[in-house]
């Protein structure tokens, strides 16, 4: 059951609108902000609403467990560090925040194994794509913010600075909140800590960081409570806490924050003894976390500027060395088949010739009282004799020399297209159907050259219908199949066909026959989010394949893979 409101203390909850708020989590080492960050992402996740956490420590990775360590906690993807499930590229900012767009899911992203400029590269990237991207509610939560947000700005951090600036003063609008945690506000730059709107203040001494409290109260709230706060400050207990809310709850009280209820990962472990580990943690379904992945990999390179350019320099270059090479000229051949249908059109011209010239004969023939003349002779048999039927011709063309020759065996992918063909025979297939089984993207260069060579050979033709072999193709491809396939059989060459992702959805529906779905019902089934771009992709693929039928937001199988039987 989801929560409605976010209850960090016994005396204080949070409505669930903080998700889009700004919290600045500030307090010395020990103090207990690190407790209060984990008790909000806790509370947040429970609640449905998507959190990300920067984690330049690596000491997140325990929400995936309880607090004993003994059983399972929350369903949290992490990525890089020592406990990730996938590791992570420092070039892949925008691909990460492109994936938690989408999918929405709870993410750790652990960069404690960069270097100080690795990190920065990977959040400046992050940072800009997630703000440009993002319309749905989501939180940002970054540990050590002052690593990423100094308020001494070096050379090449500027645009790191200025996403999160941008996320912090104008986030809320694209449905981002975000909450920075640090143990030395002074450090952390000004024009970022003064927007933040709700202040959440540990024990703090050093004169700075007290100074940069005051700093914050001239913006937001007034200063009677400013010295309230200001002289309390230092002699705090470990978790107890000022939270100040000025505008958005116009709150000002001191509370105790709970205790997270997850593995407390971060904790110092004493000397002589070894960090102590879960025993139990969340699984995280790593099939999907792929498939996602590798679909966001794929648009991600189709967008990319760099990619396309690279693609046109390819294209270019392969221009470029056509122009240059000899011409090749592909002589047309006909096969067997084409041959016999030659032979009757030759004698069906033949009987129609023979009744043209009885025809002429009578219409320019005398009067009867005229002499008659000599008929003339009827045009000898020969002249319009089928020509003798020929065996089955090789494909051929012209050698450099002139001769003709054989041409070279079909390639490995244009035999793969022929043998599926092959197995579907008589059946018709799309070209989409033939390049999923086949393993070709129907619209990819690759198909069409490899499907050009088995049309320009006469082995398979193509109408509205869709592609079939000739008789020529089916020789070709070693003959009829044995017997027809049958429908556990056409399953499974789909099912290894497709990705995972689209298997999961066709096996949902198998699974609901004969009943539709709503595209809600199969994403929650199939572990999508039905308004995502993976879900589309995936359900297009299927609805070309012929896999199944979509009716508005109806979607049910394809009745067609069930007509074998």
């Amino acid at each position: 059951m989801k929560r409605d409101t976010l209850q960090i203390s016994a005396t204080l909850s949070l409505p669930l609108e903080a998700v889009t708020q700004t919290f600045g989590i500030l307090g010395k080492r020990g103090a207990g902000k690190t407790n209060t960050a984990v008790v909000i992402a806790e509370e947040m996740i429970r609640a449905g609403l998507p959190n990300v956490i920067v984690d330049p420590v690596g000491v997140w990775w325990g929400l995936r467990s309880s607090k004993d360590g003994q059983r399972k906690g929350l369903p949290v993807y992490i990525f890089g560090g020592e406990q990730g499930d996938i590791p992570l590229e420092e070039t892949a900012g925008q691909l990460v925040a492109d994936f938690i767009v989408e999918t929405r899911q709870p993410v750790v992203l652990d960069v404690s194994t960069f270097s100080k400029s690795a990190a920065r590269r990977f959040m400046t990237d992050f940072a800009e794509r997630l703000y440009r991207q993002n319309r749905q509610a989501l939180h940002l939560t970054i540990d050590e913010a002052d690593t990423f947000i100094p308020q001494r700005v070096e050379h090449g951090a500027e645009r790191l600075v200025g996403a999160i600036n941008d996320i912090v003063r104008r986030g809320r609008a694209r449905g981002l909140g975000v909450t920075l945690i640090s143990q030395r506000p002074a450090l952390i730059h000004k024009d970022v800590l003064t927007q933040i709107e709700v202040l959440v203040a540990h024990r703090l001494t050093g004169p700075h960081d007290r100074d940069a409290i005051e700093r914050w109260v001239e913006h937001h709230a007034d200063e009677l409570q400013a010295r309230e706060v200001l002289s309390s400050l230092a002699a705090l207990r470990d978790g107890d806490a000022w939270v100040w809310s000025p505008g958005w709850l116009g709150l000002f009280q001191r509370v105790r924050i709970r205790p997270r209820t997850t593995f407390d990962s971060s904790a110092t472990p004493r000397v002589g003894e070894r960090r102590p580990m879960p025993v139990v943690v969340a699984k995280a379904d790593l099939d999907m976390l792929r498939d996602r992945m590798a679909a966001t990999v794929q648009r991600a390179k189709a967008d990319d500027p760099r990619e396309l350019r690279r693609r046109i320099e390819q294209l270019e270059a392969e221009l470029r060395a056509a122009s240059a090479a000899p011409v090749r000229v592909e002589v047309p051949v006909l096969g067997g088949h084409q041959v016999e249908q030659l032979v009757e059109a030759a004698a069906s011209l033949a009987s129609i010739a023979a009744g043209l010239h009885a025809a002429i004969q009578r219409v320019s023939s005398p009067p009867s009282d005229a002499s008659p003349s000599p008929a003339p002779a009827a045009p000898p048999a020969a002249a319009f004799a089928p020509p003798p039927k020929a065996p089955p011709v090789r494909p051929v063309r012209p050698s450099p020399s002139g001769q003709l020759e054989d041409l070279p065996p079909l390639r490995a992918g244009e035999r793969r297209m022929l043998d599926t063909l092959v197995r579907h025979h008589p059946m018709k297939m799309t070209r989409s159907q033939l390049g999923t089984i086949a393993g070709f993207a129907a619209r990819g260069g690759t198909f069409g050259t490899y499907f050009g060579t088995l049309k320009r050979r006469g082995l398979v033709v193509e109408d509205r219908d869709g592609l079939q072999l000739t008789s020529e193709g089916l020789r070709e491809g070693g003959g009829t199949p044995a017997r027809p396939q049958t429908t556990h059989e056409i399953l499974e060459t789909w099912r290894r066909a497709l990705r995972a992702g689209e298997r999961r959805m066709l096996d949902v529906l198998l699974e609901a026959r004969p009943n539709r779905l709503t595209r809600a019902e199969l994403g929650i089934r199939s572990g999508f989010e039905s308004s995502g771009g993976t879900f589309g992709t995936y359900l297009g693929s299927l609805r070309r394949n012929g896999l199944v039928d979509v009716d508005g937001d109806q979607v049910r199988v394809s009745e067609t893979l069930f007509l074998a039987g």
